[in-house]
């Protein structure tokens, strides 16, 4: 079993080499133990067992770690813009470069965190996973994008809605799929695009646990809306809580 007191130890001690004081390595490091805490809760009701609930929290842990690598490069987080996919950066520091076994982590363990990290910011999830694996998987990006609706509540970044939709990005949007990041045209554009990290949460005990965070509704608050958009915003507004109401409603 992982001994998660110990993943604990050494993760705090590879933060030790950023510093903490920047406000966008201190938004991480937040986000990262939040996510922690949402696997616990998230565990609990979908009732895992004991060394379930360890890996969960384990990948909340260290999903982002390559996040830290990607800041101290460019200055930035996002992957369309450092061309750099910190899902795979951080596969890359656990497991080419073997930093895993810093972690004291037994390595049956191994293949199921490496793909539910991997896996974790893309489009989509792979094929070929096993149902342990594809299960991992979409709990991580649950869990995870629970709390980026937070993240992007109170971060420094300045979410506006000032542009109409591009097309392509407002199709997506209101057939309820992920954006598309090669569809993002402009600043509205992207912020729609993380509103719609609402279409793909997989557990109903989710969408519960989104609605009981208020993340979602903290982030739609701080979207500056310009003058004449917020006829569209509403529409956007509603979509998402609609949408919300329904998977939470939804039958089993």
């Amino acid at each position: 079993m992982i001994d998660y007191e110990k993943v604990l130890k050494e993760f705090k001690k590879y933060l030790e080499k950023f510093d903490s004081k920047d406000e966008m390595i201190a938004m991480k490091i937040s986000h990262s133990y939040h996510v922690v805490n949402l696997a616990n809760i998230l565990s609990k009701r979908l009732e895992l067992t004991e060394e379930e609930k360890n890996v969960a929290k384990t990948l909340g842990l260290l999903h982002d770690i390559g996040r830290f690598v990607q800041y101290e490069k460019e200055k930035f987080y996002s992957d369309v813009k450092t061309k750099i996919d910190h899902g795979a950066l951080a596969v890359d520091y656990l497991f080419k470069e073997k930093h895993i076994k810093d972690f004291e982590i037994p390595e049956k363990y191994y293949w199921l965190i490496e793909k539910s990290i991997f896996n974790h910011n893309k489009l989509e999830i792979e094929n070929g996973l096993s149902e342990k694996e594809d299960f991992f998987a979409m709990f991580l990006r649950d869990i995870d994008k629970i709390d980026i609706f937070r993240q992007q509540g109170t971060s420094v970044e300045n979410w506006v809605f000032k542009e109409p939709i591009s097309k392509e990005v407002a199709k997506s949007f209101y057939e309820h799929h992920l954006v598309h990041m090669t569809d993002v045209a402009n600043n509205t554009d992207y912020t729609v695009s993380q509103i719609a990290y609402l279409y793909d949460i997989y557990f109903k005990e989710s969408y519960e646990l989104l609605e009981e965070t208020d993340n979602l509704e903290l982030f739609l608050s701080t979207i500056d809306v310009e003058k004449g958009m917020e006829q569209e915003f509403e529409k956007i507004k509603k979509e998402a809580r609609t949408y919300l109401k329904e998977r939470i409603e939804k039958e089993c």
